[in-house]
């Protein structure tokens, strides 16, 4: 038997392990602190289960386990000290975070120990790897270049669950939509790199429109520049990633960032309320109207959409705090959970599209290839949510050609190659997780 370790049972697990357990030859067993989540990801599975703090005692249970391969589902943050113990226990990692400094820096002790450390291998990133290596790679070879990149992905409610002004519900950690309202975003214009810092890429939205689906708006998200390197589009003049959003949501970040809530000031949160909390940091006296000066700082009027987004958002509740002490961003989080669920039966939505504006020298002829990948799930049901099929299924399918030695290079490894695009590309299709292709001619 070969044996795969799951180090966390959070919202992702669910199809990565029923991926697995469903193989012939493999054993998983799940490793979290929280029983429930562990009950809920092996529900139906003949996988086990094991409750202990995952994040501390990752090379004990190496130790004991000897799992052929490790599967880290935990917060980015823990990844590193995961790899680590997987080269020093000889052990294949695969990951859906992405692949950092630190973790670049075990390159070479992985390739000295024969461990491959294959991450980003997830949604975003990891399929958007899969099918933009692919379309670029397909360019080249006909002779084309790329003159610009431009990639979007958003994991948001169907259509059909949109119930709240905020046009947002949570199918990941809070924790981590919070922390990236103040990343910052770095692309590329006109082959000059451009910064947007601390979050300043929500004041510069833009509106698209997906075909079949309407229109949203989108927003850069992280650094698009190691792109060019990771896709071999050296000739590239224009990269753009972003983040796909119902339109009015970054309007209502940019108003809670105004507002002080995605500080990392810790705050004692007990016997306080929003406006009790607002009053003191802004200095607003008991007898003014609060509603109108929080108005004045975002600058808007009672009527815009974005103050009613924050009334409906609970700013102007006069009830106690979800949290007793921690920082603004742990409260906005807190305060996201409460507000933005998905409930039973609930469907949600994953939407990515590529799309490349490429010239063909012999012809002389530009064209624009999109590449567009849709894909549903339902809260509560056998499947999963869309976030955690596409998501959870990457990392599993990783794992299974690690089992059985389909991956043959040491060291870390982002699947931007052929031998790992294609197929996982093709298996994914055969879950229905797939991109329609089509071509336009611009001039």
């Amino acid at each position: 038997m070969k044996n795969v370790l799951v180090f966390g049972a959070g919202r992702v697990c669910g199809p990565c392990v029923r991926y697995l357990a469903a193989r012939e030859g493999v054993d998983v067993t799940v490793v979290d602190a929280v029983q429930e989540n562990l009950d809920r990801v092996l529900e139906g599975t003949r996988g086990k289960g094991i409750r202990a703090d995952a994040a501390s005692r990752m090379g004990e249970l190496l130790e004991r386990e000897r799992p052929q391969v490790a599967i880290g589902l935990l917060p980015p943050r823990f990844l590193v000290p995961l790899a680590e113990q997987c080269v020093k226990h000889r052990v294949h990692m695969v990951a859906p975070s992405y692949a950092k400094e630190e973790l670049r820096a075990l390159d070479g002790p992985a390739r000295e120990a024969g461990v491959t450390l294959l991450a980003e291998l997830g949604l975003d990133p990891g399929i958007d790897h899969l099918s933009a290596a692919r379309t670029v790679s397909r360019i080249h070879h006909m002779g084309g270049r790329v003159d610009a990149f431009w990639s979007v992905c958003g994991a948001l409610p169907a259509p059909e669950s949109n119930d709240n002004p905020l046009g947002y519900k949570l199918s990941w950690a809070p924790g981590s939509l919070v922390g990236a309202s103040r990343r910052d975003a770095r692309i590329l214009e006109d082959g000059a790199e451009r910064l947007l810092p601390d979050g300043e890429t929500f004041r510069r939205v833009g509106l698209t429109e997906i075909r079949g689906l309407g229109w949203f708006e989108h927003y850069a998200n992280a650094d698009s520049l190691p792109y060019v390197k990771l896709y071999d589009m050296p000739e590239v003049r224009n990269v753009y990633r972003g983040t796909l959003r119902y339109p009015g949501w970054c309007e209502t970040v940019c108003a809670l960032r105004e507002l002080g809530f995605f500080d990392l000031e810790r705050v004692d949160f007990r016997g306080r309320t929003f406006p009790s909390l607002l009053r003191e940091r802004m200095g607003i006296s008991s007898s003014a109207c609060l509603k109108t000066k929080v108005l004045e700082r975002i600058g808007a009027r009672p009527h815009h959409a974005v103050a009613l987004r924050l009334e409906w958002l609970g700013v102007f509740e006069d009830a106690p705090l979800p949290l007793e002490e921690g920082t603004l961003q742990d409260l906005t989080a807190a305060q996201y959970e409460r507000r933005l669920p998905f409930l039973p039966g609930e469907r949600d939505l994953v939407v990515m599209e590529h799309r490349y504006e490429a010239t063909f020298p012999a012809t002389g002829r530009r064209f624009r290839f999109t590449s567009t990948l849709v894909d549903r799930g339902t809260v509560g049901s056998p499947e999963g949510t869309s976030i955690a099929r596409t998501t959870g299924l990457p990392p599993a399918m990783g794992a299974r050609m690690l089992l059985e030695d389909r991956v043959r290079r040491a060291g870390l490894v982002v699947p931007t190659t052929p031998d790992l695009y294609e197929p996982l590309l093709e298996e994914l299709e055969g879950h229905g997780i797939r991109f329609r292709e089509r071509e336009e001619l611009l001039d």
